[in-house]
């Protein structure tokens, strides 16, 4: 193992760690999710697009779910009912970064209001191709550990904007 391959393991694998205590424990039944009403175009957080117990929790719960939803991001199983429309199942942890990523969309829908945490090419394939594209160069791990970094870098300046709904940087 080269000397970077051991700094990214020890990245990983405490980042792992460093997010399960900050979520206390705490999960969302995301293993559960069965909601045709959000499986087409729009954010998670958006009633008129997505009626789900599981959405009015979370932006319930504020700040404080963005450390949980990133403890789940590791969480490899499947879920049974399609998330999005056309795309094929998805794992729990892939869930839990789309909720993530839109939370922090603006109620244009266009623009993101965090910085992007990886950066390369613009995919011009349907969704799901880009995001399987993106998966097979980046491990759930790999995902979980720039979120935390990012919430590391940033939680005292995260708000919520209760016009746009969603999380905004101070």
């Amino acid at each position: 193992m080269s000397g970077s391959e051991a700094i990214l393991a020890l990245l990983v694998a405490s980042a792992s760690t460093v997010s399960a205590q900050t979520a206390g424990g705490k999960s969302y039944p995301l293993h559960t999710w069965k909601n045709i009403t959000c499986r087409a175009k729009g954010r998670f957080q958006d009633r008129e697009y997505c009626s789900s117990k599981i959405m009015d929790q979370i932006v319930a719960e504020g700040k404080p779910s963005i450390p949980i939803l990133i403890s789940q991001i590791t969480d490899a199983r499947w879920i049974a009912e399609p998330v999005y429309d056309f795309w094929p199942r998805i794992r729990v942890g892939e869930l839990a970064i789309f909720i993530l990523d839109d939370l922090f969309v603006d109620d244009t829908l266009t623009k993101r209001t965090m910085p992007e945490l990886f950066t390369g090419p613009k995919c011009e394939d349907p969704s799901w191709v880009c995001w399987g594209k993106f998966r097979k160069t980046h491990s759930l791990a790999t995902i979980q550990a720039a979120w935390l970094n990012f919430w590391n870098a940033n939680r005292d300046r995260v708000h919520w904007d209760d016009k746009a709904r969603c999380f905004r940087l101070k």
